[in-house]
C-alpha cells in the first residue's frame, strides 16, 4: 500500500517539533515511519488519520539489545528503506528534576552532561549505525540531524549552557565527520546538522521570556522550514551546519 510514496523515518516522533515533523510530512503524501521512546494520544490519532501511510515504532536504538532495531528492520524490508531519515529528539533540561542549563562553570556535573552527550549527540550516533548497513552504495538518501546555534563555537557570544553547547558541538562534528566517510561509501547521500530556529515546544519553555516573539516559531512553521531544506539537499551538501533558511553556519 506504500508503493510509490516516498519513505521518512522522524525520530522523536512525540516532541513538540517532531510531532510538528510527522504531521507536515504526512499531510505532503509521503509514508513516515515514526519512532518515539513512548507513544501519546497525539501520534495514535495521527496512526489513525494516515493508517495507509504510517507506521508506529516505540523503543530507543541506544539501548544495547532492545527489540527496536528488529523492528525497524521489519518495517524498512516491507515498506521499504527510508529516502530521509530526521533525528528530532534531543534533551536541553529535566524541568521536573529541576535539571536546567548551567550558567557557571561550577553547575555543570557529570550526570547532566553524560545525558546530555547520550540524548544530543550519541542518538545520531546510533541511528547512523543502524543506517550504515541498510543502503548499497548507489542509493541515494538523507540524513538530517537537528542541531543548534548555540553548538557552533564561532558563533558563541554570550557563554553559558555548557552541557548542552558541547553536546551540540560534538553533533556536528560527528556530522562532519561522518559525511567524509559516507561520501567515500555512499556518493549519493547527504547527511547534515540544521538549526531549526527556536520553536515554540517544552524544550523552550522555559526560556521563551528571552525571546523576541518574532524569533519564537511555531511548530507547524519550523516544520515547513525543515520540510523545504530537506527537499533542496543534494550530495554537494553532505557535511554542511544549516541554518533554517538553508545558509551555512559557521562551525
Amino acid at each position: 500500500m506504500f508503493i510509490g510514496k516516498k519513505k521518512v523515518w522522524i525520530v522523536g516522533a512525540n516532541g513538540g517539533l517532531g510531532l510538528a515533523l510527522t504531521r507536515h510530512i504526512l499531510a505532503q503524501g509521503y509514508q513516515v515511519t515514526a519512532s518515539t521512546r513512548r507513544s501519546s494520544m497525539a501520534l495514535q490519532q495521527l496512526q489513525t488519520s494516515y493508517s495507509g501511510q504510517m507506521t508506529t515504532v516505540v523503543g530507543d536504538l541506544r539501548q544495547q539489545n532492545s527489540e527496536t532495531s528488529p523492528q525497524l528492520t521489519a518495517v524498512f524490508e516491507q515498506y521499504g528503506l527510508p529516502a530521509w531519515t530526521i533525528n528530532a529528539s534531543g534533551l536541553l533540561h529535566s524541568a521536573p528534576s529541576g535539571r536546567m542549563p548551567e550558567k557557571r562553570l561550577s553547575q555543570i556535573s557529570e550526570p547532566f552532561l553524560a545525558d546530555n552527550i547520550h540524548a544530543n549527540t550519541y542518538s545520531s550516533i546510533a541511528i547512523a549505525q543502524f543506517l550504515d548497513r541498510l543502503y548499497k552504495r548507489e542509493d541515494p538518501f538523507r540524513f538530517l540531524c537537528l542541531s543548534a546555534m548555540v553548538g557552533s563555537i564561532a558563533d558563541n557570544h554570550a557563554g553559558g549552557w555548557y552541557s548542552y553547547r558541547m553536546s551540540k558541538a560534538a553533533l556536528n562534528m560527528f556530522v562532519k565527520t561522518l559525511s567524509i566517510e559516507w561520501q567515500r561509501r555512499f556518493p549519493q547521500a547527504c547527511i547534515a546538522a540544521l538549526h531549526p530556529g527556536t520553536t515554540d515546544t517544552s524544550l523552550s519553555a522555559p526560556f521563551q521570556h528571552s525571546i523576541r516573539s518574532d524569533k519564537l516559531y511555531s511548530p507547524q512553521r519550523s516544520a515547513e522550514r525543515i520540510f523545504r531544506v530537506l527537499r533542496s539537499l543534494t550530495p554537494a551538501d553532505t557535511g554542511k551546519f544549516l541554518h533554517w533558511d538553508s545558509t551555512t553556519l559557521p562551525w
